[in-house]
């Protein structure tokens, strides 16, 4: 379990493909999909609420925060929260927003299936 180093503010770790830019299959490093506007406007929202806002991604920094910072997307840390002292490469959040995700109903017999038939936002348009 993390140690917080103090009470800061909450936390949302945020993915990048496919929350904060569009995304239909790696295209190779460098191609990134195109900012989601109501994303940002999301993001901007949260932040003026005293939300931390951390990006998670298996892409390079260096790219991605200049795509963020040519896009006008708020962001505090990068793959890391530094109110926490952990060894983990999963950054420590209150909410994780991602598109590969299914959320613990608490009975995993009810989620084996939801697991099975699975599809991101986009691959169910």
């Amino acid at each position: 379990m993390a140690h917080k180093l103090n009470n800061s503010r909450r936390t949302l770790a945020v993915d990048f493909d496919g929350v904060i830019a569009n995304y239909d299959g790696y295209k190779g490093p460098g191609v990134l999909g195109d900012p989601r506007s109501d994303v940002r406007e999301a993001l901007l929202a949260l932040k003026n609420e005293g939300w931390k806002i951390v990006i998670f991604t298996t892409r390079g920094e260096q790219e991605i925060v200049k795509y963020l910072a040519q896009h006008g997307i708020p962001y505090d840390e990068f793959n890391c929260n530094s109110d926490y002292k952990t060894h983990g490469s999963k950054p420590v959040a209150d909410v994780y927003w991602d598109d590969r995700a299914i959320c613990y109903s608490g009975d995993a017999r009810k989620d084996i299936d939801a697991i099975r038939s699975f599809k991101t936002w986009s691959g169910r348009e």
